[in-house]
């Protein structure tokens, strides 16, 4: 059971809407399982069914752990793929981001940073040529971008970071896709391995 909703009056006062509106609302969320209406106790906020939840919902709950163990199983396979069906719009892309993001790096912009890193994966899934992997990539960065700020100041200001962003763009000009699919490993495990030492398996990414 979630949270409990404020009072007919206050939700009344705050949406500014009438009384029989709030209650044919509160009605139907309640009918579809969103609401439980408990007499005397007031209206609460159900959890949703597993099953209901869209792929952003359920990643809001995951734990970046979780998230960087997806990852490793689906960003290789796409670097793979971008090694053999890039174009020269990509490479211009991820040359210019991997600039960028080597200039943040110097000047410790940590925020910067994460934009040219996110900026550079989503290029990487785009030259993949495969909608799937773009859209997973870009919901598991977007949807963790607080979290993905932190991991970022603990690992990704490296020059080891940055030395594996650049073999892995170079691997992806050179259509190795070998290479692409082992750095793309090497980058997300180094990353993982350097959160765990800070924070325990299961901690909660606080979103």
């Amino acid at each position: 059971m979630g949270s409990r909703l404020p009072t007919e009056p206050e939700l009344m006062h705050v949406l500014q809407v009438g009384r029989s509106t709030v209650r044919e609302a509160i009605r139907a969320l309640a009918h579809s399982g969103l609401l439980q209406v408990k007499q005397g106790q007031g209206t609460f906020v159900c959890a949703l069914p597993h099953e209901q939840e869209t792929l952003a919902e359920r990643l809001r709950r995951a734990h970046i752990v979780e998230v960087y163990e997806v990852r490793r199983a689906l960003e290789p396979e796409s670097a793979r793929l971008a090694a053999l069906r890039r174009n020269e719009t990509h490479l211009q892309r991820l040359t210019s981001l991997l600039a960028e993001r080597e200039s943040c790096r110097l000047r410790n912009d940590t925020q910067g940073l994460l934009e040219a890193d996110i900026a550079f994966h989503i290029t990487i899934a785009e030259a993949a040529g495969n909608g799937v992997f773009v859209d997973l990539v870009r919901s598991f960065l977007s949807v963790h971008r607080e979290a993905l700020c932190d991991v970022i100041a603990l690992s990704g200001t490296t020059e080891q970071q940055a030395r594996l962003h650049e073999q892995l763009a170079n691997a992806i000009a050179l259509q190795d896709g070998k290479a692409a699919y082992r750095l793309s490993v090497q980058l997300l495990d180094s990353i993982l391995q350097a959160h765990q030492q800070q924070k325990p398996f299961g901690e909660e990414i606080a979103l």
